[in-house]
């Protein structure tokens, strides 16, 4: 079912070519504190943006690129082009990107599909304004066309290799980014004294959703940090994620069935045998229960004795799986007005450090039922792995 946020005549109002000559967009800006400023230019016979662009990098609590955008006040965008890097240089991480970006801020909220130069594709987001920059790694490396979809506050990546179609590339963020807000295509050099030169070809830009309803299930591994790579992608109902016993193969459950996927590791690392183990000496048993009124997690020693609260905040906190060296809590958190651990909701995979119980968010994703599985720590204990759901209108 296809979704239409303005009629025909004020999308072929959208698509008009600018005064600035920049085709679908309105104005350009250097994003951030860069050294040279950027520039972009748009050749209305080939439909071709060549964009210039220096900065340090997009990252963390700051960005520095040159942006070329366009403000936009629908709830729905979708923003498609062919993408290459056109600037030849050894470092890997020089970038291009589309954007949805809610102000031009260098610390603003948003959320980008990034083309590495090294071939890497990611949908990186900031969540709030001066957060850190998180980002669900694409399985596919070097696509030539990338898609950035935004339905209300869930952003999706599509990609694709030259002459094929688009496909969804897992994962999803999401963002409250509201009206008004920048809609674009950017360039970063990463080096804050170079200059990356970055090509988008056939850029369209919709105010609507262009696809039919969907749905997916995504296995996703994800690292201490937070940040996440795409694993494996299904039409299907998928669960219990969990892991082989070397570290090399994800495995979970569809129609009640066992299934394997080969683990790609991140960024060239590769898997490594079991942590030291604390689990089979741990005297503790972790679970949640609700006897304190909520949802919370709880411990009591293996032989009997005193449980004692592990959790009690504005969640209700389930599913606890103490890593294999003993050290930190995996749990799911979800809204305390829903009543039991809930199916395709907003959940938040956090963990807990025993030694001091702090608590940190690991990424927030739609799911609930079916997230987790008995194993989802590595055997190494580096990663976790999770099932979201993508259920796009």
């Amino acid at each position: 079912m296809f979704r239409f946020a303005f009629t025909a005549f004020v999308g072929l109002a959208l698509f008009a070519d600018t005064p600035a000559s920049l085709g679908v967009f309105e104005d350009q800006s250097d994003v951030g504190d860069v050294l040279h400023a950027g520039s972009a230019t748009y050749d209305s016979d080939t439909k071709t943006y060549t964009v210039s662009g220096s900065g340090e990098n997009m990252w963390a609590a700051k960005d520095e690129f040159h942006f070329v955008w366009k403000k936009i006040s629908s709830d729905d965008v979708t923003l498609t082009a062919n993408v290459s890097i056109l600037t030849q240089a050894p470092e890997g991480h020089r970038k291009a990107v589309l954007m949805i970006r809610q102000s031009l801020d260098n610390d603003s909220p948003y959320v980008d599909a990034a083309r590495h130069a090294d071939g890497l594709t990611s949908l990186q987001f900031r969540e709030q304004k001066g957060a850190i920059t998180r980002e669900v790694e694409s399985n596919v490396s070097g696509p030539s066309k990338l898609r950035l979809e935004k339905q209300g506050d869930h952003f999706y990546l599509w990609v694709a290799a030259e002459n094929e179609n688009l496909q969804f590339a897992g994962g999803a963020a999401r963002v409250q980014i509201h009206a008004p807000y920048y809609v674009g295509i950017g360039a970063c050099a990463h080096q804050k004294d170079a200059v990356v030169k970055a090509a988008f070809s056939d850029v369209t830009l919709e105010t609507r959703v262009n696809h039919p309803a969907a749905s997916y299930s995504t296995i996703e591994t994800a690292v201490r940090s937070g940040d996440a790579r795409t694993a494996y992608i299904s039409r299907e109902r998928l669960g219990a994620p969990g892991w082989s016993s070397d570290g090399r193969t994800l495995t979970f459950e569809v129609n009640g069935q066992k299934q394997e996927a080969p683990f790609t590791p991140y960024r060239g690392a590769t898997p490594v045998g079991p942590a030291a183990s604390a689990l089979a000496e741990n005297k503790l048993v972790y679970f949640a229960s609700n006897q304190s009124g909520s949802m919370q997690i709880w411990r009591k020693p293996a032989d009997g004795g005193e449980p004692e609260q592990m959790t009690s905040d504005d969640f209700n906190n389930d599913s606890p799986h103490l890593s294999p060296d003993g050290t930190l809590l995996l749990f799911l958190s979800y809204s305390k007005d829903l009543k039991s651990l809930p199916t395709n909701r907003d959940v938040t995979l956090r963990v807990m450090s025993l030694a001091d119980k702090t608590i940190r968010t690991l990424t927030n994703f739609t799911g609930g039922q079916g997230s987790l599985g008995e194993q989802p720590w590595s055997p190494d204990g580096r990663r976790v792995t999770f099932i979201s759901y993508q259920l796009m209108d």
